[in-house]
């Protein structure tokens, strides 16, 4: 009984220092975990306000970080659907060419966590059109199967999708019957192609069409 006493005394001091150690740590290297944080939304958010076709900026660069500095950069929750979360802040352009842009960001469920996405979407006479995508977490997914959603031209497949493809409900061609035709034709009927670039993994690239659905449905509900 007393050896038992003895070595759970030294597990508990143990735990107790090294939970201390750990404390400190983080303390330590917080700051330097948000700057790099923040930067990587930053760059996300300059990615999905360019043209796909040209890449040229839709907005320019120095009005980008203008607008990101004064909204402010700190996530927060937007909205709560079952499906998943539109996250904020709800970044608020005017293109070059006078179109309203919104750049806002939201995950859902994929294979081992959360798929987190930022979107651009531009206001259109025909409603909202998806400029660019960036899948900036994924890091819980699969290696070589759900993780290939880092690679930039599996990204690219989801975008840009017409007003008439988002109307609907963006699905994955597979959700969707796998309809023949390219991966430019499919999205204007809001089927994004991925079953050739993905094969065996299906999840997570619907918790990215997911995501982006939220934050379609989300922006149809602010501008009302």
């Amino acid at each position: 009984m007393k050896d038992i006493l003895k070595t759970g005394l030294i597990l508990m001091v143990f735990t107790a220092i090294s939970g201390l150690f750990l404390g400190f740590v983080y303390v330590g290297v917080k700051g330097k975990i948000q700057e790099a944080d923040n930067a990587a939304k930053l760059s996300a958010i300059k990615f999905v306000l360019k043209d796909p076709l040209t890449g040229d900026y839709l907005v320019d660069e120095k009005e980008i970080e203008e607008v990101v500095k004064k909204t402010g950069i700190e996530t927060v929750v937007l909205k709560e659907y079952k499906e998943g979360v539109v996250l904020g802040p709800m970044y608020e352009f005017v293109t070059k060419d006078g179109r309203n842009a919104y750049v806002l960001s939201g995950y859902a469920p994929g294979f081992g966590g959360n798929v987190t996405v930022v979107a651009c979407f531009i206001k259109t006479e025909d409603g909202f059109m998806l400029n660019s995508v960036r899948v900036i977490d994924y890091s819980q997914e699969t290696p070589g199967l759900g993780a290939k959603i880092g690679e930039e031209n599996i990204q690219r497949r989801f975008f840009p999708v017409p007003p008439e493809g988002l109307k609907n409900g963006l699905k994955v061609d597979k959700d969707a019957g796998l309809p023949k035709g390219s991966s430019e034709e499919l999205k204007k009927q809001g089927v994004v192609k991925v079953s050739d670039v993905m094969t065996g993994a299906t999840i997570t690239p619907r918790a990215v069409v997911t995501a982006l659905n939220l934050m379609y449905r989300y922006l149809e509900e602010v501008s009302k």
